[in-house]
């Protein structure tokens, strides 16, 4: 199904409005939680895949969780660098704009309510949108911090600094490695089209958001499309917890893609989204959210090991944003 051009007005009416049960455009889904006990949580259970059996023919694309985070701090030039060693497809990476107008590339503490605070990548009470990219780029990191995966020698290295988002785009541009560029702060949408545009990296850059209506707002700025329809400025709606209307949620906003975390990505959800048409993702935690996971709730698998990434991959889901970008490489 193709979604017709749609003004931001337009898209907030939409996604405000329920989609009724006779609407055969739309394939929505209703998946209750499968009960377990605390100590019987099978991963494969979870994503709906314990009965599908043999290997995936082909691999789904590789993309860097803020880039390699357990070999480089996350969201840093040398991570950037060293996930396009390792051989990704994508790198995936938070942007905010600070008070100096300068997009800067960092992800913080906060969640997505209150993104960007300092207290554990910097150790300091505050947000990164406080801050001029002058200001910020002195900031040290906390080697303490939780959200760290990689060695503390490499926190503590000249190359771990809070990077502008041009200076991202520099370092990957001519790569093939796609960006998908998370709009994390507000004001985000234009400037970050804008700078992406002048680099002419417009087919190399993809755009996300939990909120929705940065996304809208890039679909209503360029909704051009390719000669089979899909859009040529690809977005992605993000989901921590995906509400049963979530097809026709991320429709509404225009979306390429729905980006659902790893262990709400079902093959229910994932065959509902290829049906309406668009792309599929499955984000991973961060390193204190995995390890949470792997120790209380998935007893079967590992901390993203090679098992963990089997069991997603038989839902079918066409991208894996992993921590770990350099096991998932090795499997295929």
């Amino acid at each position: 199904m193709i979604l017709p051009d749609l003004t931001l007005e337009d898209t907030e009416s939409i996604a405000s409005t329920d989609v009724s049960d006779d609407d055969e455009d739309f394939i929505e889904i209703y998946e209750p939680k499968t009960c377990h006990t605390s100590k019987e949580k099978s991963f494969a259970e979870i994503l709906n895949v314990s009965s599908i059996t043999g290997q995936r023919k082909t691999r789904p694309i590789i993309c860097g969780h803020r880039g390699s985070i357990y070999k480089e701090p996350e969201n840093t030039l040398a991570g950037f660098l060293k996930a396009i060693e390792i051989g990704v497809d994508a790198v995936e990476f938070d942007v905010f704009l600070l008070k100096c107008g300068t997009l800067v590339v960092f992800h913080g503490a906060g969640g997505d309510e209150n993104p960007g605070l300092l207290d554990d990548n910097i150790g300091i009470e505050g947000s990164i949108l406080d801050y001029t990219a002058e200001e910020a780029r002195k900031l040290s990191f906390n080697s303490n911090g939780e959200e760290f995966g990689c060695p503390k020698d490499r926190i503590d290295a000249p190359s771990a600094f809070i990077p502008t988002l041009k200076e991202v785009l520099e370092v990957l541009k001519g790569t093939g490695v796609i960006a998908k560029i998370e709009l994390k702060g507000p004001g985000t949408a234009e400037p970050v089209l804008e700078l992406v545009e002048s680099m002419e990296m417009t087919d190399q850059c993809h755009y996300s958001s939990f909120d929705h209506s940065r996304i809208a707002r890039i679909r209503e700025l360029r909704p051009e499309r390719n000669s089979d329809g899909t859009y040529i400025y690809r977005t992605g709606a993000l989901f921590v917890d995906p509400p049963y209307n979530f097809i026709s949620l991320s429709l509404a906003v225009g979306a390429s893609e729905v980006h659902l975390r790893y262990d709400t990505c079902t093959k229910e959800r994932v065959d509902a989204i290829h049906a309406n048409g668009m792309g599929s993702l499955a984000w991973w935690r961060g390193p204190p959210g995995m390890l949470k996971d792997v120790t209380e709730k998935y007893l079967d698998v590992g901390n993203e090991d090679e098992s963990m990434y089997r069991i997603a991959m038989k839902t079918g889901v066409d991208v894996m944003c992993v921590n770990k970008p350099d096991v998932l490489a090795k499997m295929h």
